[in-house]
C-alpha cells in the first residue's frame, strides 16, 4: 500500500493551491547501500564531492556513515555522550560542524528535543521547544520533524504532519549555539505530503523538501527563507524517500529506506 500510494502521488494540488511548477526531471539511481543502512534517513555532504554523511533512524548506532555515491562505507564518525533516540536528518554549516537532529516525535509528546553538533574537538548539544506546542490530549499531530537545514548561523527546521488530509508543516528557525531554545515559526505550509528532509543550495538562493513521493523547491529571494517563494514540484515516486542533499547547485541526491541513493540533474 505505500509504494502504491507513492507510486501514484502526483504534484496536481502544489500547482493548483500553491503554484508550484510541474516538473520532469530524469531521475538516476546512483547506487545501494549495504544492509547495515537499511534506514538511512539524514544526508550532508562530506569533505568532498561524491561523498556523503548518513545516519540510520531511530535506535541505531550514534555514529554516521561516510559513503559514496556507489553507496560504499568509507568511513565511520562517532558522536560521542549522544543516543540515537529518533534520528532523523542531518545539516553542515559553512566551517565544517555537522548538526545531527534528534527530534523525531512521531507522538507528539517529546519534550527532550535535541540537535547534536559536531566540531573536530566536541559534540555539544542544543535543545529546543516549539512555542505553539502545548502538550494537550487534543492537540493536532504536527510537532514532528523530520527535516533541517543551515544557513546564515541558524538551523531552520520543517515539521512534519501526522493529521490527515492536507499535511500542515511548518517552519522553525534557531540559532546554531549550544544551550536552550525557544523555535521561532517563520512559515506555515499546507501540501499534500509528509516533510521527510531538507537542504539547502550551497549558493543559498534555493532550498529543497522531500517527502514521500515527490521534491519541492522553494527560492530564496533576499535572504528571506520561508515558504513564500514555491518553485517547483518534482514527482519521484521512489519508495520511502527521508533524506536529500545538494550535490553542487544544479544537483539533488536522496535516499529511501530500501537503501537506494538517486540523484537529480536540474539544468
Amino acid at each position: 500500500m505505500f509504494s502504491l500510494k507513492t507510486a501514484t502521488c502526483s504534484c496536481n494540488y502544489e500547482a493548483r493551491k500553491l503554484s508550484f511548477k510541474k516538473a520532469k526531471y530524469s531521475i538516476k539511481k546512483e547506487g545501494i547501500m549495504p544492509t547495515c543502512l537499511n534506514e538511512s534517513s539524514g544526508l550532508s555532504k562530506a569533505w568532498q564531492d561524491g561523498y556523503y554523511w548518513t545516519h540510520n533512524d531511530s535506535g541505531g548506532s550514534p555514529e554516521l556513515y561516510m559513503i559514496d555515491s556507489r553507496g560504499y562505507i568509507f568511513d565511520t564518525l562517532a558522536i560521542n555522550n549522544a543516543n540515537n533516540y529518533d534520528w532523523e536528518d542531518l545539516a553542515k554549516d559553512n566551517v565544517g560542524n555537522i548538526y545531527v537532529g534528534d527530534f523525531g516525535n512521531n507522538s507528539n509528546s517529546r519534550k527532550d528535543l535535541v540537535i547534536y553538533k559536531r566540531s573536530h574537538e566536541q559534540v555539544e548539544q542544543i535543545t529546543f521547544t516549539y512555542p505553539d506546542q502545548t502538550f494537550t490530549e487534543n492537540e493536532s499531530r504536527i510537532f514532528d520533524c523530520e527535516a533541517f537545514f543551515w544557513s546564515n548561523n541558524s538551523l531552520y527546521l520543517v515539521t512534519k504532519s501526522w493529521e490527515k488530509g492536507v499535511k500542515h508543516s511548518r517552519m522553525y528557525v534557531l540559532p546554531d549555539t549550544l544551550g536552550h531554545h525557544t523555535a521561532k515559526l517563520v512559515g506555515n505550509l499546507d501540501v499534500k505530503a509528509q516533510i521527510t528532509g531538507a537542504d539547502i543550495s550551497p549558493n543559498g538562493k534555493r532550498f529543497a523538501l522531500i517527502s514521500y513521493g515527490k521534491v519541492l523547491l522553494f527560492n530564496i529571494i533576499n535572504g528571506n527563507i520561508d515558504f513564500s517563494n514555491p518553485e517547483k514540484c518534482i514527482k519521484i515516486a521512489k519508495g520511502q524517500t527521508e533524506a536529500i542533499v545538494f550535490e553542487n547547485d544544479q544537483k539533488l541526491v536522496f535516499t529511501n529506506e530500501n537503501r537506494r541513493i538517486y540523484s537529480i540533474n536540474l539544468n
